[in-house]
């Protein structure tokens, strides 16, 4: 799959963390977009999706290829602006702000759940509780697919010459997530990225895992 995306000057930036605008870069946007992709790629189908950190909403018109209604979750206080930047499409979107530690959500709610570049951003302690409150709104068989970057000496210098210190920012590894994933959910795959490289070196991690 190939992500598919609105003109660049229709998203909206919803802080200053927001990387939407590298999503159109020569070379990094197609690292960018290749990682979202692969993520959904790995999604079961059904009819409704929940994004976990959906942030400008790069990935809603392909989600919309595989679910009916589209609900988004992130800690920004965009939703509105957000939505109505897909004003003329027809999507059926459910927008509010929140967080994966408290779901906005009944039990039981979704078909899928998705989050890319999220647990990284969390403590190691609060691992568990993130995927808790996936696994109560997903229903029974729902699939989690979850989209995390590598943290490993290679990755910090490629930040470190953008003038990130990624560090600062990912608190947990991709190791420490998989391994937190791994107690609440079963993990039938994972995609690393690059695939031929060497997995302590990887870039980006995509994993599924099922609800019981």
């Amino acid at each position: 799959m190939q992500l598919q995306m609105l003109a660049r000057e229709r998203y909206v930036p919803t802080g200053e963390s927001d990387p939407v605008a590298c999503y159109h870069l020569p070379l990094l946007g197609r690292l960018y977009r290749r990682r979202v992709a692969r993520c959904i790629d790995l999604l079961p189908p059904g009819q409704r999706v929940l994004e976990v950190g959906y942030g400008s909403g790069v990935s809603f018109l392909s989600l919309a290829e595989k679910y009916e209604e589209i609900h988004g979750i992130d800690l920004h206080n965009r939703p509105g602006d957000v939505a109505r930047s897909f004003a003329d499409t027809p999507l059926a979107l459910h927008l509010r702000q929140g967080s994966i530690l408290d779901l906005p959500c009944p039990e039981r709610s979704f078909d899928a759940v998705l989050a890319v570049s999220i647990h990284e951003h969390l403590e190691p302690r609060d691992q568990e509780r993130a995927f808790a409150e996936v696994h109560r709104v997903l229903r029974p068989g729902g699939g989690y697919v979850v989209g995390v970057p590598g943290l490993n000496p290679l990755m910090t210098a490629a930040f470190l010459a953008l003038g990130y210190r990624i560090q600062e920012h990912h608190l947990s590894s991709e190791k420490r997530v998989l391994a937190a994933m791994a107690e609440r959910f079963h993990i039938d795959r994972t995609v690393f990225q690059p695939r031929w490289w060497p997995r302590s070196l990887t870039w980006y991690a995509c994993a599924r895992g099922w609800k019981a």
